[in-house]
């Protein structure tokens, strides 16, 4: 118990951290973006993945500019791709 209690004060210390948090989330556009350009390289072609490369770009603009509304206008495009992603699998799945 000792253990796992440390763990999370490790675990909470580090998101306290604005800017390991930030670098995080970089490297985790970065990897977006590149699954968005190996994805729409493929012969099934769909806009979707452009959508989330562009998405992914306006993040990276959001966070290197430092600027809230930038930042809640990619929240808005992030739930609104999100949500284009779940009626995408209701519309096209066997269910």
């Amino acid at each position: 118990m000792l253990c796992a209690s440390s763990a999370w004060a490790h675990i909470s210390a580090w998101f306290r951290d604005y800017d390991r948090v930030q670098s995080l989330a970089v490297i985790l556009l970065y990897i977006q973006i590149a699954c968005a350009l190996i994805g729409s390289l493929g012969a099934c072609y769909t806009g979707v993945l452009l959508i989330n490369l562009a998405v992914a770009l306006f993040a990276l603009v959001a966070i290197e500019s430092s600027s809230q509304s930038l930042g809640r206008t990619y929240a808005v495009l992030l739930a609104s791709a999100l949500a284009l992603d779940i009626a995408w699998f209701i519309l096209f799945s066997n269910i």
